[in-house]
Parts: structure tokens; sequence; C-alpha cells
């Protein structure tokens, strides 16, 4: 099975590189059978890497210790339940993932656009099959996850510990494929501009939909490993700016921009030569996230494939931005918008203002996670940026894009008169001063706090007026409130999706802000016995249950909880430690609601059952992860298509029906 596998790559390697070869041939000279040899030949590229794909994991699940990959990712301790982490936990084994999802979505986005787009076709399938090929060559020449070992151990490594926990099924597979998933845009784009498409807008529906489907992947990515961090890291937060953390999140910002700015040129022909430098970042973006996922220089807390092979991302990220801008530079005169900016105020200017924002945050955070690389290369000391700097840099300019999330979609195109400005923005201006006046009420008293949700109360007033308006409109037209809603969301569903997503984007704000300023925490040495108090909690150490396994050292602590005079119930966190590897694993025990999570993690334990706990208060931290769905669920309503209106049947001359669209 291996063999085969091992057969299976290399042909997929070969057919690749046809495919790159004979689509931009093939799409220069004008010779589509050549064009549709490489399409058909690519679609075969998939199926290939799956077979390769069944044999890694036949070889996990048979504990073959004599292919290398499977000897240094598990060991006979490991649950076959954690094969499926286990295969991207290293290098080999994420490359073959990232080229099999690439490979499988490019072929399947090369079908949906191959009729709509019949001249940009083959230039995208050539930029897809390219990219395909980096991760192909690397794998079969520097880090072969079929690769087998002279003599075959007795047992494995084991798999990083860290790894071991739910959210690590779902977590690393969206967050690498989100990552590789920019290329699809990226393609279609560049397929464009080479084929002097780009300034036809006839790629802009392809391009914005597999944008958003990159969006959501990412997005989807970031919330898990938010929720991954917060639960088992034990160190009762969600986002440190960790260079990992980092490089999914700077992709994810100019796929924002990418995503609202491509909107503008479809309505009104603007933003052609914006939106292909945004999507260039975009990719050099995605691009160095792999380059730091896959053991760059750049220290991480979160990066489990350590290697030098970093720096081939980091060449093949410079030849893709030399070559990008070369075509752009050559296709520069089909570029030209038909149409100027005719106001800064207007819904066109605040999109260009939310994209420079959302840019301006992605280039600090680039720069806060490179320059430990400047500060050894300079004079060989390592100085990490921390969490501090990005707050104090990046907090206001998050702040700035919430205010525009507001503004922007109740602005109207072109230009705004002073009394439509006021008309547009009342409502929302108040529900801003509301939310800081019932704010100052409860106590709080911080002003950036205060300031921070008000602009979410901007945003908020702005998303349920338009609900309101478009809902109360089409009630007077007969139709019940629930109907008259669920037709509004329907009738445009890119725009009301979009007010969805910004749903879930304030929701996650006050989540953000709300931890972030009002977080407690405390360090507790106890007992089994002991009670202790801490906020609105008072809760009793029971005892701990110690186990020793093979690989690991367990212990589990039991709480019993009340808040005020009620019992909540049991809480048990959980604590192991792995000698191999010398990490310590731990999950909270975590009581959550909407307004607030009690967190207990335990630090260490000592003789006599005696331990120290983290305890944590954490306000409103629920509605980051009740934000999620939300969000995905705006993406699937704007992305769902639209229902065509049946044909009109009229009747021909004699007698006959005939359709007329």
């Amino acid at each position: 099975m291996v063999d085969a596998g091992q057969l299976a790559l290399v042909i997929a390697l070969v057919v690749t590189a046809y495919a790159v070869i004979a689509s931009f041939i093939g799409a220069r000279q004008r010779i589509p059978d050549l064009t549709a040899s490489a399409r058909y030949g690519f679609y075969s590229v998939p199926v290939l890497l799956l077979v390769s794909t069944a044999a890694l994991i036949y070889a996990f699940v048979t504990r073959d210790f004599g292919v290398r990959y499977v000897a240094e990712n598990s060991n006979l301790a490991m649950p076959h339940i954690y094969t499926w982490v286990a295969f991207y936990a290293g290098n080999a084994g994420s490359l073959l993932y990232l080229a099999l999802v690439l490979a499988t979505v490019s072929a399947i986005a090369v079908l949906t656009i191959r009729k709509r787009l019949p001249h940009t076709t083959p230039y995208a399938l050539g930029t897809m099959a390219l990219i395909l090929l980096f991760f192909l060559a690397i794998m079969l020449f520097l880090a072969n996850p079929l690769e087998r070992l002279p003599i075959a151990p007795p047992d494995g490594q084991g798999i990083n510990p860290l790894l071991v926990h739910f959210g690590m099924f779902i977590h690393p597979p969206l967050q690498m494929a989100g990552l590789v998933l920019v290329a699809v845009p990226f393609s279609i784009a560049m397929g464009a501009l080479a084929a002097r498409r780009g300034g036809r807008d006839e790629w802009v529906d392809l391009g914005r939909f597999w944008g958003m489907v990159s969006w959501l992947v990412l997005t989807m990515g970031l919330m898990l490993g938010s929720w991954w961090a917060y639960t088992i890291l034990g160190w009762g937060g969600y986002w440190a700016w960790d260079p990992v953390e980092n490089s999914a999140l700077m992709p994810w910002l100019a796929m924002t921009a990418f995503v609202h700015s491509i909107m503008v040129q479809k309505r009104r022909g603007m933003f052609r030569m914006w939106n292909m430098a945004l999507i260039i970042i975009a990719f050099t973006m995605a691009q160095m996230g792999m380059f730091i996922n896959r053991g760059g220089p750049v220290p991480s807390v979160h990066s489990f494939a350590q290697s030098t092979m970093g720096w081939l991302f980091l060449a093949f990220m410079a030849g893709t931005i030399l070559i990008s801008i070369a075509v752009f530079i050559w296709r520069y005169d089909s570029l030209r918008s038909r149409t100027q900016l005719e106001s800064f105020v207007s819904r066109e200017s605040a999109f260009l203002g939310q994209n420079i924002l959302f840019l301006a945050v992605a280039f600090v955070t680039l720069w806060g996670t490179i320059f430990p690389v400047f500060s050894e290369a300079a004079d060989g000391s390592v100085i990490t940026v921390g969490r501090p700097f990005f707050d104090r840099v990046n907090g206001p300019i998050l702040l700035l894009i919430v205010i525009l999330m507001g503004i922007g979609p109740l602005l109207p195109w072109r230009r705004s008169t002073t009394q439509s400005l006021i008309r547009a923005l009342r409502i929302p201006v108040i529900a801003a001063f509301l939310t800081i006046a019932v704010l100052l009420v409860v106590g709080v008293r911080q002003p950036v706090a205060l300031v921070a949700f008000g602009s979410v109360g901007l945003a908020l007033g702005g998303i349920l007026t338009e609900w309101f308006r478009g809902t109360r409109s089409r009630h007077r037209r007969g139709e019940a409130y629930p109907t008259a809603f669920l037709n509004l969301l329907s009738g445009n569903r890119p725009r009301y999706g979009g007010y969805i997503v910004h749903l879930g984007i304030s929701m996650l704000a006050v989540g953000a802000i709300a931890s972030s300023f009002f977080s407690v925490q405390r360090d507790i040495a106890m007992i089994p016995g002991d009670v202790a108090s801490f906020g609105d909690y008072t809760f009793r150490y029971v005892g701990a249950v110690h186990t020793v396994h093979p690989d690991r050292a367990e212990s589990i602590a039991a709480f019993d909880v009340w808040k005020g005079e009620q019992l909540t119930g049991r809480m048990e966190a959980f604590r192991a430690f792995y000698p191999t590897f010398r990490i310590a694993s731990t999950k909270g025990a975590i009581r959550s609601t909407p307004i607030e999570d009690f967190y207990i993690v335990p630090s260490e334990f000592g003789a006599d059952d005696q331990a120290v706990f983290r305890v944590l208060i954490n306000p409103m931290v629920w509605w980051m992860w009740a934000s999620g769905p939300i969000m995905v669920l705006g993406i699937l309503v704007g992305l769902w298509p639209a229902r065509q209106p049946a044909p009109a049947v009229v009747r021909a001359p004699g007698g006959a029906q005939a359709a007329r669209a």
C-alpha cells in the first residue's frame, strides 16, 4: 500500500508539471486541444493524491514504523482515533494534506470557471498547477511522507501532546486549508490579468465566490484555534499575537479587504488595480503563514512542524511576488476603471478606508511577527514583540474598522448629502450613546472600554436599522413580519449575508473587549478539603486522581463550585505531563455562561495532594464562540445562489407554446 502511494505521488508530480506547461503554452499559442489535455490531466491529480493519503493513513493504522513519518509522529500508546491528527502533525504529512486540498479545490474551481471564463481558465489552471507543483516537489525531494527507514523501530516517538485535543481534529486542517485556498482566487485574478481580461470584470463573481470560500475557512480555523488555546494551553486566554496565530490572521485581514472591495468593482466598476493588488498581498501573506508554519526562524509556541525548509517557502514567496508584479505591470493598461471616486462621503470611500485599515493591521502584525528575525540578524539577540505592542498599536485601528463597519453600508453609493447622511446615521449614533450611557449606569468607567463598546453599539444599531426598515417595508406590502424578514434576506443575499457576518463580528468584539478589560485572575494553593472564594464564586477542592500511563502521568482535580448561595455543580480540571517531550498539557475546568466564564486550571501538583490552581473570571467570552456559527451562516447566505425566475410561457402562432426568458 505504501509503495502504491509513493508511485501515485510521483505520477502526480509528472502530471502536474505537464499541466503547467501545457496550460501556459496552449493559452499563449491558442491551441485548445493542448489546454484541454492539461485540464483533463489535472483532474486526475486529486485522485492520485488521495491514493497517497490513503497509503499514509493505512501506515498509521497498521503501526508501520518502517515509514519514517509514522515513526516520528505516532507510537503504540497513541489511540487510533488520533491517526487523523498525526497525519498532519509534522511537515511531510501536512504538505501532503495541503497538496490534496489544493488539488481537489483547484479541480473544482476549474470546473466552475471554464465555461464562464474560457480565456482566463488556462492561465488560472496553469497558476494553480504551478503552486501545486511546488508542494509536490518539496515532498518528493525533501520531505517525503512515505519514505521508508532502513530498519523499522519497535515503537515510534509519539504525537506532540498539545495536539491530543478534540479541537485538533478540525482547527489545523481548517487553518492550513484556509491558507492554501487563497491560491484559488489569486490564480483566477492572475489568469484574468494574463488573458488581458482584468478590466472586463467578468472574473469578479467567481473571484468573489472563491475569495469568500477561503475567507470562511480561514475564519473557522482562527476561531477554533482560539478555542483550542483557551481550553488546553492553560493560561486562560485565547489570543496572544503568537506568530502562528498571526500567520492566519494576516491573510484573513487581506482577504476581508478583498471580498469587500471586489463588491465595489462589481457594482461600480472601480478599484480594479486595487483589487489586483489586494489579492496579490493576500496570497503573499498566506505564503508567509505557510513559511512560519513550516518551522521558519520565527519563534512560536504553536509551531509543531520544525524544519529548515521554511526558507524554500520564503524563496517561493519572493518568486511569486516578482512574477505577480511583472504580470501586473505587463497588463497595467487593461485595469483602468471606468468610473472614479466622486466623494469622500460615500459607500465606496468607506470601503476603501476600511481596506486601508485592514492592511494597516496586517502590516503592523507582519512587522511585529518578523522583527525577531531582524533583531537576531543585526546583533545576535532575539527580541520578541509581545502582546502589549500589538494591543497598543492594532487596538485603535481595529476600533476604527468596527466604526466604519457600522457606517459604511448605510452610506449611499457615489455621494451623500448632509440630509441623507443624518438620516442614515441618526439611529446608529443614538445606539452608540445609549450603549455608553447604560454602561456608565452599571459602573463601567474605563474610557477606552466605553468607546470600544460604543463603537460596537454603533455597528449593531446600523445592522438592526437596516433589517427593521427593510422588514417594515415588506410588511406594509402585506407580508407577515417573519416572512418579510426571510424574504428580505433572500432578496439580496450578498448584502444581508454581509450584515449577518457583521453581526457575528460585533459579537466577537463584545467578547474580546469585555474579557480584555475586565478579566481577573488569582493563583491559589490548596489541599483537598480547602475552600476558597473568588469574585461571586466559592469552590471546594475535593481532591485529585493521579494515573500513570506508558507515555504520561495524568492528574484530574475535582471541585464543587457555588455562585453566591447556589451550587452550580462539580468541575474537573486536567493536567498531564509527558516525560519524553518534557511538555505539560492542561485542560481547564470551565463554567461558561453569556455573562462570564469561571475558569480553573492546575499549575502544579505537589506532595500530599497540595496543588496550585490558577482561577480566572473572564467576562462574556461565550459571545466569541457564539459568533463563529453566526459568521458561517452569514457567508453561506451570501454565497447561496439566488433563485432564477421561471421563464414566462407564451402561446406561439398556431397554438404551440414557446418559452420566453
